[in-house]
């Protein structure tokens, strides 16, 4: 959807004339809260995800704040278990699958490397996306229901105390509900969390999959040396979704999330 950065994490960006951007990160506790959390929490890559590929393509001069966009794809990589946040970073154009993409390297303060993290990206460049969105999040919000939703337990999905739980307790050994609204996963009830308001963002199906890992594993303190997830389809708030098993091996978990007959979204954990 259209974005306009009304903060930064990023800062000295310096375009190369290859076009890859190179920058700095912002370690400000109170501005950015997520960095609280350990340096691979996918909370905090999908966020940082987010805001250096929005502010690298301002500093190119290829972001259209007036055209909706969305990302379609994207995986990640921690590299050295030891490195801390992000200080400092480069992004440049990749081809991915034929498509070209963007890569992002990360090093901490230290110039460890921390992470490496590729994407995809589609701008709706004439669809009328509001009436289209409109129209889904209509047929969507039919399949709401009025019983009231149950969280898993807290010390279960290993949330903190400022954040609380998106997804039910494991239905079986292989699904579980979810529900994220702006009451659980936007500010101020959500310390780390955030998005656009106006559906699911990446963030919150990322720790909605940490969660059920969480889960799964019987571990809340979880860590992940990667993943990759698909999105396919929005993902709306206010309705319930379902996370169910679709695979799992030593050290990897995948996941697929429906939404009211939709399938939108596939992700792949691999577990420290």
């Amino acid at each position: 959807m259209p974005q306009r950065a009304n903060k930064q994490y990023g800062h000295d960006h310096e375009v190369r004339p290859d076009g890859s951007v190179t920058f700095r990160c912002s370690d400000d506790i109170e501005k950015w809260p997520f960095l609280e959390l350990a340096p691979h929490h996918p909370i905090v890559i999908h966020t940082i995800n987010f805001w250096i590929s929005v502010e690298c393509s301002i500093a190119r001069g290829t972001f259209d704040p007036d055209k909706w966009s969305a990302l379609t794809w994207m995986d990640w990589g921690c590299l050295d278990p030891e490195a801390g946040h992000a200080a400092r970073g480069v992004m440049e154009n990749v081809e991915i699958d034929g498509k070209v993409g963007f890569a992002i390297k990360l090093f901490d303060a230290q110039d460890r490397p921390y992470c490496n993290i590729r994407g995809r990206g589609v701008v709706f460049r004439t669809r009328n996306f509001e009436g289209w969105r409109e129209d889904t999040k209509s047929e969507i919000s039919a399949n709401r229901s009025a019983a009231p939703f149950v969280y898993a337990p807290r010390d279960e999905v290993g949330v903190e105390e400022c954040e609380l739980p998106l997804i039910s307790p494991l239905e079986g050994v292989a699904s579980a509900r979810g529900l994220i609204t702006k009451e659980n996963g936007m500010p101020p009830a959500s310390r780390y969390l955030s998005g656009s308001g106006d559906h699911v963002n990446a963030v919150h199906i990322a720790e909605a999959a940490r969660q059920f890992a969480a889960l799964k594993t019987g571990d809340p303190k979880v860590r992940f040396s990667g993943g990759e997830v698909s999105f396919d389809h929005y993902v709306e708030l206010g309705t319930p979704f379902e996370l169910a098993l679709a695979g799992e091996s030593e050290g990897a978990i995948d996941l697929k999330l429906t939404q009211a007959g939709h399938d939108c979204t596939s992700i792949a954990l691999r577990i420290a």
